[in-house]
């Protein structure tokens, strides 16, 4: 009985399911109760993935987009890394860089702050990964929260940016 217990109050990632994007081949963890919504912007078509519970996206202001680009002439592992290294404006130099040459890919943490209504400043986490999957296409994933209410919904937003991959050609 104890061990049934356990199980039924198992982590929420251990019920997570996988997604595969149909029209970009992107696949990723989607946590239960999580939902995909496509939308197109400038053009660029991506999937916000927005949690269960609309406190969740008012409260923690969590936004999770994913997306696939053409890559600039500049988006090269190393320069990327070097950028979020150092500061930018209003985000702070990155407190994680992580760059994987092998599986082209970059995974950093930063935060970044910006002002919302009544000039109310507000700092922001992000969890970023870039990955370069070949001369034609950079996939981006970026996770964030409420730097107040980041830690509350890491694992979750862990399990969605840290499984995005996209199919090759």
């Amino acid at each position: 009985m104890v061990l049934l217990g356990v199980l039924l109050l198992g982590s929420s990632t251990a019920l997570a399911a996988s997604y595969a994007d149909p029209v970009s081949k992107v696949r990723f963890t989607l946590p239960p109760g999580w939902k995909v919504r496509p939308s197109v912007t400038d053009g660029v078509r991506a999937l916000r993935v927005v949690p269960p519970k609309a406190d969740q996206r008012e409260r923690a202001a969590i936004e999770v987009l994913i997306g696939v680009r053409r890559p600039r002439r500049n988006d090269t592992l190393p320069r990327l890394a070097a950028m979020f290294r150092s500061e930018d404006g209003d985000r702070e130099a990155a407190n994680f860089v992580r760059v994987n040459s092998k599986a082209g890919r970059l995974v950093t943490e930063y935060r970044d702050g910006r002002f919302v209504s009544n000039r109310l400043w507000i700092v922001r986490h992000n969890l970023h990964v870039i990955q370069l999957v070949d001369k034609n296409r950079l996939l981006e994933a970026r996770c964030t929260a409420n730097a107040s209410e980041f830690k509350t919904y890491r694992r979750q937003m862990e399990a969605i940016c840290l499984s995005v991959a996209l199919a090759r050609k």
